[in-house]
């Protein structure tokens, strides 16, 4: 037997957990650890002490923290905020000493709660928190309800199954219903207040900068950056391309240009590839494309007209994405042409003799290819080894790295590389992106995680650029602790993107159009010949369906046997009795002379239906007996 309070509040206390998480990418960590304080707190008092602190000061300590967290509301930061009073109303109600009211206020609250979370991400997470609510809060009305008309009794072990049933039947039902729904209703695909929000900046391999000895941090993150779909085959030589730096200022490479201009369209030449990328937001304004891109063509969650061609043949949209990205593009294998301007030869500053030295040293030939493979053959040779645990360098961090470790990341090689090249006279640049993919063999795509971040140079000669990475070959630690759950998961995600946010309205209206010509292609005469060829099995079903409905109606049992005794008695009476309850029933024939008969029938129903014990075939027997004396 099971205390119905303790039910209550054990369910209350659940869904309040379940907005808790809901919320806990938006609030700060302080509000969470002192809701995390208050949910115990309100647990002990309810559970084991039965006191409770005031309401009154309670409130007013509720109405100064909720003035303090609206007024931090300003048109960059909206959610967190808003997050935080959630949270602040729903730990005061802990607190308080719970009466129904407070109960069905907790439920309300936490069901805002999860709703708000959508307004900042649109997220596979928030079905899951949506889908506990829905079944926690149909379970937890239910309970209140109970508890309201009977007080704080206790329950048998049938009726909690038999309500943890009615409300798994709930959900069921309303997640069908909004199958329906979601395809008819019309929908904002941008999370309402993430245009206002500023979240801080992630470790990304997609930055306007990449600083010597930072990209080993990247490279520990798994975080899947984009997925791409529609290749065949993509190897660890496959290299995707984000961004382009043409100066070196201290440690660290850089965009020289604060307003890049914009690179002219050029015409598709060599073998092309097409693929689609759905890139994750990552509060950059770069678009990841495999080398050599040529072009971009459909484009969803951004558009179109916002995403143009910068010089360095790298693509960048107006504004940062707040939503997956969907968009389609062509790459070719034929390098890019684009002519090089005085930034890919600036030198700079501090740079040390010695590094002077070594460019001289490899720069004997004349012809630049020469050159070039002698840098190449330099790292090749020259007992150069790949790591992303640094030294701490003393002196200029190249220097270090050239003539005393020879241990470093991509980032040591390609600034090296492209410092010894400008130092020969050739055009050099850095470019930051990833390399290689790693394929979902459930989903059939490719995923690009941070680990795979990467930089390399490219050295322009004979009229194109060339693809120069003197970074020894190696894979990422990090990729293998990626498990096949992992890659499951991410399906899942990638399921969810494509066929929840990606629902777009045009989706919509080709479902429609659809349905549309299939109705249109229906006539008469195809129904007709339809039913005839399929004749024999209609009405094979439908004979089983209606012994299976006959087999119910007729077949003895306690249910069967109430029911008989309702219809007799509502023929009697003259009104219907089938919305009363069984003691309401008692109640009404009290007076009648078969009241024993009709006592006896519907304690056997109850103890059916409400009880541990089962009516015996031997009493069941007893009770036609007594209708039939009714």
């Amino acid at each position: 037997m099971f205390s119905l309070k303790s039910i209550t509040l054990l369910l209350v206390y659940i869904s309040s957990v379940n907005a808790l998480l809901a919320l806990s990418e938006l609030v700060s960590f302080v509000n969470l650890l002192a809701f995390s304080l208050v949910f115990f707190v309100g647990a002990l008092l309810d559970l084991r002490y039965g006191h409770h602190p005031p309401r009154l000061p309670l409130n007013l300590v509720a109405l100064l923290l909720t003035l303090f967290h609206l007024a931090q509301i300003s048109p960059e930061e909206i959610v967190e905020p808003l997050a935080n009073t959630l949270l602040l109303l729903i730990g005061i109600k802990l607190l308080e000493e719970k009466r129904v009211r407070d109960l069905y206020q907790i439920l309300l609250l936490s069901l805002i709660a999860i709703a708000a979370a959508t307004t900042f991400k649109i997220s596979l997470a928030f079905l899951a928190f949506f889908l506990l609510e829905l079944f926690l809060g149909t379970l937890s009305l239910m309970f209140i309800n109970l508890y309201q008309e009977l007080g704080d009794v206790r329950v048998g072990r049938d009726i909690l199954i038999n309500y943890v049933k009615a409300g798994g039947l709930f959900l069921v039902s309303v997640a069908t219903m909004s199958v329906l729904f979601f395809v008819i209703l019309p929908r904002v695909q941008v999370p309402v207040f993430e245009v206002f929000s500023k979240r801080p900046a992630l470790k990304s391999g997609i930055a306007d900068k990449v600083e010597i000895g930072k990209v080993g941090e990247i490279q520990e993150d798994n975080t899947v950056v984009f997925r791409v779909y529609g290749l065949k085959d993509v190897g660890d030589d496959t290299y995707w391309r984000v961004s382009v730096f043409d100066r070196m200022e201290g440690t660290k490479w850089i965009t020289s240009r604060k307003n890049p201009s914009r690179g002219e369209e050029e015409t598709p030449s060599g073998k092309l590839k097409r693929y689609t990328v759905i890139l994750e937001p990552s509060l950059g304004k770069y678009i990841p494309l495999m080398d050599y891109p040529v072009s971009i063509l459909n484009v969803k969650g951004l558009k179109r007209e916002s995403i143009y061609k910068m010089k360095g043949n790298v693509w960048r949209s107006k504004k940062v994405p707040v939503k997956p990205v969907k968009y389609s593009a062509l790459s070719s294998d034929v390098s890019p042409a684009d002519p090089p301007s005085t930034e890919y030869l600036e030198i700079p500053e501090g740079v040390p003799d010695s590094i002077r030295k070594l460019a001289k040293k490899l720069s004997k030939n004349k012809d630049p290819l020469q050159r070039i493979e002698s840098v190449e053959r330099f790292f090749k040779e020259g007992g150069f080894k790949y790591t992303t645990k640094l030294d701490n360098y003393v002196g200029h961090p190249l220097e270090y790295f050239l003539f005393t470790s020879k241990r470093g990341n991509c980032e040591f090689y390609a600034s090296s590389t492209a410092l010894l090249l400008r130092l020969m006279g050739i055009p050099s640049r850095v470019i930051g992106g990833f390399r290689g993919a790693l394929k979902n063999e459930y989903g059939d795509y490719f995923i690009v995680t941070n680990s795979m971040a990467h930089v390399w140079v490219e050295a322009f000669v004979g009229g194109k650029w060339l693809r120069i990475d003197t970074t020894p070959s190696y894979t990422a630690p990090a990729l293998s602790r990626i498990s096949k759950i992992d890659l499951i998961r991410d399906y899942i995600v990638s399921f969810w993107y494509a066929n929840v946010i990606g629902f777009s309205t045009e989706k919509q209206v080709s479902i429609v159009r659809s349905l549309k010509r299939g109705l249109e292609s229906l006539s008469l005469r195809k129904f007709k010949e339809a039913f005839r060829e399929n004749s024999l099995l209609l009405a094979s079903v439908s004979a089983l369906l209606l012994l299976f409905i006959l087999f119910k109606e007729l077949r003895r049992s306690p249910e069967n046997l109430y029911r008989s005794l309702l219809r007799k008695l509502e023929k009697k009476k003259g009104v219907r009795l089938r919305n009363l309850m069984p003691e309401e029933i008692l109640s009404m024939f009290s007076q009648e002379e078969n009241f024993k008969n009709i006592l006896f029938i519907v304690r056997l129903y109850q103890k059916q239906r409400f009880s541990r014990e089962k009516v015996s075939r031997k009493e069941l027997s007893e009770g036609y007996r007594a209708l039939r004396n009714i």
